[in-house]
């Protein structure tokens, strides 16, 4: 069977098969023209890629669907059943572990779960936020979190340095006509700094976005509010290292499949919760755990901050820095909201 580049989403894959095609044309998979190689050079890949998954019939999810939904593999679910169904029987024989289906019985559509190994280290998340929130906030065991390999989950980094702008907003006061001085536009001082999805209450952690944009969604602005906005530049001959929860990987080429997966998952949840906004019916219990794992990361991988998605804007990207020294509220300009779009869609 040929594929080509245009047959996946997946960057890692598409890149091999643009470096490894000697052809292009129509591809009879996808019906795009392409670079095309024959689907037996991915094979190990694909082989240790299902690896990961276990048939299970009772909680189990289609296993295309937990492919795409999780790791976007395929241009889409039509061509990732295509491509999953005509190499069914070299997936099944090439597999070491995991289904240990048959080849008559191995689908697209067949329910899966990731293996325990995978499972019992990602759940422990939902585990350690219960115990954080309502049995030992203060002495919780960590060697359970290295038991898990947590001490090496937190590893990938994205620097910013004085190329990179970034924002923060403040909603004037009703009787305040001009924007907040750079001065007022940092972090608030100790004594008055309120718990936040990061920090806990009394120690200030500078929040920043990378657009203006992503800042005013943070503030939940209103219409015809006057917005003071901070722009911020890193301090020359500084960079920050920020452990990075909006990093897409590919799991094409990883060394250790199994530990590359409990990584990526775990931190995807994580970043879940980081993301999500309190709700006026929330307790601040909510923030614990996340305030928990920004601690963990600042003192166990030396990180500078946190990059993560807003919640609420589409791909926006938010920034918590743990130090605010080497950066400089350089402006703050005066904006007011001329308008505010709201778009609900019935789910019952």
């Amino acid at each position: 069977m040929k594929v080509c580049d245009q047959c996946f989403s997946d960057n890692e894959i598409k890149q091999f098969i643009v470096a490894t095609s000697t052809v292009s044309g129509i591809c009879t998979c996808c019906s795009k023209e392409g670079n095309l190689i024959d689907v037996d050079e991915i094979m190990d890949f694909f082989s240790e890629f299902i690896s990961i998954f276990k048939h299970d019939d009772f909680n189990g999810e289609p296993l295309i669907e937990v492919v795409q939904n999780d790791w976007g593999i395929f241009s889409s679910v039509d061509i990732g059943k295509k491509i999953l169904s005509d190499t069914a029987v070299s997936i099944v024989l090439n597999l070491d572990m995991g289904l240990a289906l048959s080849v008559s019985s191995f689908s697209p559509d067949i329910p899966v779960s990731y293996v325990d190994n995978i499972s019992e280290s990602v759940s422990f998340w939902e585990i350690l936020k219960v115990d954080l929130k309502h049995r030992r906030r203060f002495l919780t065991d960590i060697r359970d979190m290295e038991e898990y390999g947590w001490d090496a989950m937190f590893n990938e980094f994205s620097i910013i340095d004085t190329q990179n702008l970034l924002y923060r907003a403040r909603i004037n006061s009703d009787d305040q006509n001009e924007a907040y001085s750079p001065n007022e536009m940092y972090s608030p001082p100790h004594k008055i700094t309120a718990a936040g999805r990061a920090n806990p209450q009394g120690i200030p952690y500078l929040y920043l976005s990378k657009t203006l944009n992503t800042t005013l969604y943070e503030i939940r602005a209103t219409f015809l509010d006057n917005i003071s906005i901070g722009i911020f530049r890193i301090k020359d001959g500084h960079e920050f290292r920020l452990v990075d929860f909006t990093k897409k990987q590919s799991p094409f080429n990883q060394e250790n499949i199994l530990s590359f997966t409990k990584a990526k998952l775990t931190r995807d949840i994580i970043s879940k919760d980081l993301s999500k906004p309190l709700r006026r019916y929330d307790s601040e219990l909510e923030y614990i755990p996340t305030q928990f794992i920004c601690e963990y990361i600042r003192f166990f991988t030396g990180a500078d901050g946190i990059q993560f998605y807003s919640s609420l804007e589409k791909d926006g990207i938010n920034i918590v820095l743990f130090d605010k020294e080497n950066v400089d509220c350089i402006e703050v300009e005066l904006h007011q909201i001329s308008e505010v779009e709201i778009k609900s869609k019935r789910i019952v």
